[in-house]
């Protein structure tokens, strides 16, 4: 009862964000759950990296990752994000933002996305005992379409997860951030201890919940402390929900490679610390 209370409190919540977002809500409800399949071969030729294939491309090839679920479009149509006790609200600039993003043809920018589920049908899902997860994934299927270019690469968004991938080379990971400048955004850095895993570790706190509400400072705190270093040094590892992937693809145009990490902090802190 409890956990649907909090479900139900969240989805208030974003409908006082902003009034207009019961709108998309219907519709991903009443609609979407009912043709989202229809897209699913929209995408059956667009390459998508694996999930070890994703974390050697961005080691080999020094890129920067940025990683999308369907989270992304709920914020594109109108409608806050709210998971447990963190939210971002909704703003337009943010949504416009990431759309940018989104449609990013940077060589340095490896775009991340969820193609275990996206090419799942509602049948498959229903068949793997996960029926109630098939409309985490419907705006995917039916919005992807607007934004990708059907001859680029994507990776895959949960490469750091090891609930999906229980093949995670850790030490592969950190040998690569050892030869980094390391720049780790996110709240709450407290629980580091201040532990260097590169060639240097700065630490840049940011808020828990409504990071983009500072993203100007954010980022200009991240320049600043990047600019001690050499370029092709710095790796910058953010963990801010939808603001990182905004940030990671600003530092690109900068010149430098930074890693829209999420959970991997959370997930696998124990593992590198």
């Amino acid at each position: 009862m409890t956990s649907l209370l909090h479900i139900w409190k969240n989805r208030v919540s974003k409908i006082f964000d902003n009034p207009a977002a019961v709108v998309p809500f219907f519709k991903k409800r009443l609609v979407y759950n009912r043709v989202a399949d229809l897209y699913i071969s929209q995408y059956q030729t667009i390459h998508f990296l694996n999930y070890n294939e994703t974390i050697e491309s961005i080691i080999n090839n020094n890129l920067s990752i940025v990683r999308f679920g369907d989270d992304v479009f709920d914020m594109i149509l109108g409608i806050g994000l709210y998971f447990d006790g963190w939210h971002q609200t909704y703003d337009s600039k943010l949504a416009t933002r990431l759309k940018e993003v989104l449609s990013s043809s940077e060589d340095k920018l490896l775009v991340c996305f969820n193609p275990e589920f996206i090419l799942k049908t509602k049948a498959d899902f229903v068949a793997e005992g996960i029926g109630e997860q098939y409309h985490f994934w419907t705006n995917s299927k039916i919005f992807l379409k607007d934004y990708v270019h059907f001859n680029q690469t994507y990776g895959s968004a949960l490469s750091f997860q090891e609930r999906y991938n229980d093949k995670i080379d850790y030490g592969r990971i950190l040998r690569y951030m050892s030869k980094k400048n390391l720049i780790i955004v996110t709240s709450n850095t407290k629980r580091f201890g201040g532990r260097i895993f590169g060639k240097t570790t700065d630490y840049i706190d940011g808020p828990p919940s409504n990071a983009w509400k500072s993203y100007d400072e954010i980022l200009r705190r991240v320049l600043q402390v990047a600019s001690r270093y050499n370029k092709e040094e710095v790796l910058i590892m953010s963990s801010l929900g939808p603001t990182s992937k905004v940030m990671i693809f600003d530092l690109v145009k900068n010149g430098y490679t930074g890693w829209d990490i999420g959970q991997l902090f959370d997930i696998a802190l124990h593992k590198i610390i």
